[in-house]
């Protein structure tokens, strides 16, 4: 906001710009730590944050995204601001107005960064409300954007207090060090005591304290009963009286896992057709301590079970937490009308959001342990007397599953049928099918080998042609979906946003994605990451939740009519009925 400015008279004295020691005015005076240039691009910023993402914001989405670019505006506008001043110095360069012209200069300005800012607020809300309607969501509107705002101009405050506490600390190391070293060595040595500092607060201290209480908070969270879950009876199920892995030992969402989904006469009643008991086998973490020897518990819970005697075997990886996808394995065991065995195990406590950033190793080596051994006893069979075995995994679970292979070749070699919702990008196998994706298809729904194996859809009109409409050819056996939105941040979302323009965002191909998203450096990046939380809270279809849909893939993959809408209906009406959260 602009402060009242009251015009010099007529004659006053000419000002000259810059000079080492010029009168300040009360603005001046009143932000007199403040960089002029700073401010304005941190203000330029400002309005780059509001601008539209993949889903509409909270009010703290808009603090973190308002508060990061903010702050990194201020830092590159004061240091645009010193390097000018110091170039003008060098060569001697003077500007010199009245002292009336540069009043006139700054109140235009002023106004004219007011004038902006209400356009780009304007903007921003109705930007906003547009982008609510795409997803099934609500849009906060005016109050939670000026909460956001505001929330996220004290976060950059503190970020801009933060550094330059950094940097008085650093003189202060440097004047002491100059007590009894030269200059140049005096700098150099303050430098890396401070880098040393820094790095061993922040890692040794901060880092190690934090993952720690993490870790506790997702054992304690680990032990609760899910809300509404009660011990399976069924001996098809792990944590049943009759199984070797106790119901206490799954975790929490293993617990769900064995809980939740349809029995035998929940399918004979939605698809009128006589059903078996579906097996649901789960390993947790709490009882087998490596990766292998949850492997090996549910293969002991096959045997048990006489997985191997139905018509599919479904390995299906969790997350970081133990979180298998219902809707997905639900779907199955509807279509299959319970003739299959899904076999799922635990491998961490942390849920995806952490296991992202601290630990890529574990779920690739939790999913092709499983898979490993699921395959092992199943190759061990006789050829024709083996059951179709298929594989799925949702995020995290969707990166470690597919870890199991080395190549797409492999897994058309070793599986029957694969579901993947929700593929993380850093997926090596997701990762070089899309960029070896047909000339003219879309990252989003990129073409492999015409559809002959593979097909990415972002919903299941696509399952027969391309995202523009284009028919695939036939469709052959084993059968791949790739299930992914355009308005999911978990598939998009990468470092390289910083500083390159990623080819979804330039194609704009996704339905449910604003028109008016538009890829800016850092800026991009840190939206993106702020919108993964609530991508887990739109309706199915889009953003992170894969719902209904997921009846229609397997139908496709299991070799069924996805477009029965007769039969595939009732299973989904009586999917969404059952449905309960985490």
């Amino acid at each position: 906001m602009s402060t009242l400015i009251t015009p010099p008279a007529a004659d006053a004295p000419a000002a000259v710009y810059p000079l080492p020691k010029r009168s300040r005015s009360r603005r001046e005076r009143f932000f007199q730590h403040v960089s002029q240039p700073g401010f304005t691009i941190g203000l330029v910023m400002l309005w780059v944050a509001l601008s539209p993402s993949l889903l509409p914001r909270t009010w703290w989405m808009h603090a973190v995204a308002v508060g990061l670019s903010v702050f990194v505006g201020y830092v590159v506008g004061e240091l645009v601001g010193r390097l000018a001043s110091w170039a003008a110095r060098a060569i001697g360069l003077e500007i010199r107005v009245s002292a009336r012209a540069g009043w006139g200069l700054r109140w235009v300005w002023d106004v004219l960064l007011i004038l902006v800012s209400i356009a780009v607020w304007w903007w921003s809300v109705r930007q906003q409300r547009a982008n609510a309607d795409l997803v099934g969501l609500e849009s906060g509107g005016n109050a939670s954007m000026a909460v956001g705002v505001l929330a996220g101009l004290g976060l950059a405050i503190l970020l801009l207090a933060l550094v330059r506490g950094v940097i008085l600390l650093w003189r202060g190391m440097r004047h002491l060090a100059r007590r009894l070293l030269p200059q140049v060595v005096a700098s150099v040595l303050a430098t890396v005591l401070l880098v040393v500092g820094l790095v061993w607060v922040t890692n040794g201290v901060i880092y190690r304290r934090a993952m720690e209480s993490a870790l506790g908070s997702a054992a304690q969270l680990n032990a609760q009963v899910p809300a509404g879950r009660e011990q399976p009876m069924e001996p098809e199920r792990s944590g049943s009286p009759q199984s070797h892995q106790p119901w206490e030992t799954l975790g929490r969402d293993g617990m769900a896992m064995v809980a939740d989904g349809p029995r035998a006469a929940d399918i004979e009643r939605v698809t009128g057709l006589s059903a078996i008991e579906p097996i649901r086998l789960y390993a947790g973490k709490q009882d087998n301590e490596s990766v292998e020897e949850a492997a090996e518990a549910v293969l002991a819970e096959m045997a048990r079970t006489d997985a191997f005697d139905r018509s599919v075997v479904h390995v299906t990886t969790a997350t970081g937490t133990g979180f298998v996808q219902g809707w997905s394995v639900a779907s199955v065991e509807y279509l299959t009308r319970g003739d299959v065995a899904t076999v799922s195990m635990q491998y961490s406590y942390f849920s995806s959001a952490l296991a992202y950033a601290t630990d890529r190793t574990t779920p690739v080596q939790a999913g092709k342990a499983l898979f490993d051994a699921v395959f092992a006893e199943w190759s061990a069979l006789p050829e024709d007397d083996r059951p179709m075995l298929v594989v799925s995994g949702e995020s995290l679970g969707s990166y470690g599953g597919q870890g199991a292979f080395d190549s797409l070749d492999e897994m058309l070699s070793k599986v029957d049928g694969a579901v993947w919702s929700g593929t993380p990008r850093f997926t090596p196998l997701w990762s070089e099918l899309t960029e070896d994706r047909r000339a003219g298809s879309p990252e989003i729904a990129p073409v492999v080998d015409n559809g002959r194996h593979v097909r990415f859809v972002t919903r299941p009109e696509e399952l027969n042609h391309d995202v523009y409409g284009a028919p695939y050819v036939a469709w052959e056996t084993p059968r791949v979906v790739y299930a992914q939105h355009a308005s999911d941040p978990i598939v998009w979302w990468e470092p390289e946003m910083l500083w390159a323009e990623p080819d979804w965002m330039r194609e704009r191909a996704g339905r449910d994605v604003p028109g008016a998203l538009r890829w800016i450096p850092w800026v991009s990046f840190w939206q993106l990451g702020v919108d993964m939380p609530l991508s887990v809270s739109t309706p199915g279809g889009h953003g992170h939740h894969y719902f209904e849909e997921m009846t229609p893939y397997w139908a496709a993959v299991l070799g069924q009519d996805p477009t029965d809408t007769d039969r595939l209906r009732p299973i989904q009406a009586a999917l969404t009925a059952d449905f309960r959260p985490r």
